[in-house]
């Protein structure tokens, strides 16, 4: 099994991945591209089954690009992912035998995720639709019944605002012709709170009926507690824009990681599972060795989860976010957690590394957890000429954490230990947690 998902396969010297197959299937395939070294293919009959396989509980696996895994037991799917891991590392990152524990699995394989972002298109002569996009084919979305990854009240406000929407005759976004109006549905489900954001991205300008689809979700579901507008007036087909607005709220919105409150923002990145979230954390924590009377540098910090958690362990923590937004963010959530040892900056990270080592800046520990790129060789050149004891690495792709952990070896930091952690069940995602140390001189 591929990363991404795909099944993989041999014909004479080329590689084939193959999406919607398992290893173990006998399948009947399409080729869609050719490469001198391998072949993308997809699955059109699967002729004979892999014992692994299993009917997916979902009636929208097969045309979903959401969920790769959910025709294999969890077991299984586990299995995979620690491969993805192991793999990367010694493949990219040319660890020989790399020191990889047993995955972390998820107690809750389904109903997890505390946010998920839907598209709307518009269709000829039909009705608009509202839902997920095609598996392989983004220009492309299906109208969503029902998702099993979120909420059952969250599936149901999908269904509604799609019949508003297209009561209302609420013209759709044309993402390639650029006009129209409605563009995302996102929605933020809060399970320790009961909290439930809804929030509409549309395009610049104004249409009458929008404020009847606003007042009509509050009366069909009371459950919501907050209503936003994204403007996105941008080519750009993603759910965020230039401001939001706050139509209607009833209270501070709040999401809880372990024994910590977050207020979130439209634009708050959190994980999108919370309850995992703690689990990853405690990974992070332990492998660390963290203690009260060390300074450490929480590099990528976010809105600032990561550091509250540290903060209950060390001396001080200093956390580095290019994201404006996000460090604002992080002081407020610090104060409402009456915590006084974490300071934050918001800095590009190789640049404010450099604007450290001036300094003199010295660091106990260092916790980094980048975006899905990774750190690359600039960021992680200037974070060992600070000479930190112990690197504690969170990533979410295997790829680059591999890349950057061959990186790090070569400034003197060698790999310890490595625990994967299942964030995501169904999906071929999967976090890691890595400590690196300084090696001695020889």
């Amino acid at each position: 099994m591929a990363f991404t998902g795909r099944g993989v396969a041999r014909v004479e010297d080329r590689v084939v991945f193959v999406t919607g197959a398992i290893p173990g299937d006998t399948v009947r395939a399409r080729v869609q591209k050719k490469k001198r070294r391998f072949i993308e293919a997809v699955t059109t009959e699967v002729l004979e089954p892999s014992s692994d396989r299993i009917k997916a509980p979902c009636r929208h696996f097969d045309q979903c690009g959401g969920c790769s895994f959910q025709n294999v037991p969890y077991e299984k799917q586990l299995v995979y992912k620690r491969e993805f891991v192991f793999d990367a590392l010694k493949r990219i990152g040319g660890v020989e035998n790399p020191p990889i524990k047993d995955i972390v699995p998820c107690d809750e394989q389904f109903f997890y995720r505390n946010k998920m972002e839907f598209s709307f298109l518009p269709t000829e002569n039909e009705p608009a639709k509202l839902g997920l996009h095609v598996r392989g084919r983004w220009s492309e979305v299906f109208d969503i019944e029902e998702c099993l990854l979120q909420s059952e009240l969250s599936n149901r406000i999908v269904i509604a605002t799609r019949e508003i929407v297209n009561k209302l005759s609420i013209p759709a976004y044309h993402i390639s012709e650029h006009h129209g109006f409605i563009r995302f549905l996102v929605i933020r489900d809060i399970k320790k709170t009961g909290q439930l954001m809804v929030n509409i991205v549309t395009n610049k300008g104004n249409v009458p009926e929008f404020v009847k689809l606003v007042d009509e979700l509050r009366s069909r579901f009371p459950e919501i507690t907050t209503i936003v507008r994204t403007v996105n007036s941008t080519p750009a087909n993603v759910a965020s824009g230039e401001f939001e607005e706050i139509l209607w709220t009833s209270d501070d919105f709040v999401d809880y990681i372990g024994p910590f409150e977050f207020l979130v923002s439209p634009t708050t990145f959190l994980q999108t599972n919370s309850r995992q979230t703690e689990t990853l954390y405690h990974q992070a924590m332990d492998m660390g060795d963290f203690a009260p009377d060390q300074e450490v540098l929480d590099l990528y910090c976010g809105c600032g989860t990561i550091s509250h958690f540290l903060s209950q362990r060390v001396k001080s923590v200093l956390g580095v976010e290019i994201n404006t937004d996000a460090i604002r963010m992080a002081e407020i959530n610090s104060e409402r957690n009456g915590i006084t040892n974490c300071r934050f900056v918001a800095a590009d990270a190789a640049k404010y590394l450099t604007e450290l080592k001036t300094q003199n800046a010295t660091f106990d520990r260092v916790l980094v957890d980048p975006p899905r790129a990774g750190m690359g060789n600039k960021v992680v050149r200037r974070l060992a000429r600070l000479n930190p004891h112990v690197i504690v690495y969170v990533s979410c792709n295997p790829s680059t954490l591999a890349r950057d952990i061959e990186q790090f070896r070569l400034h003197g930091y060698g790999l310890t230990e490595v625990v994967p952690v299942d964030m995501f069940p169904h999906t071929y995602h999967v976090e890691s947690v890595c400590r690196l140390e300084k090696e001695p001189a020889a």
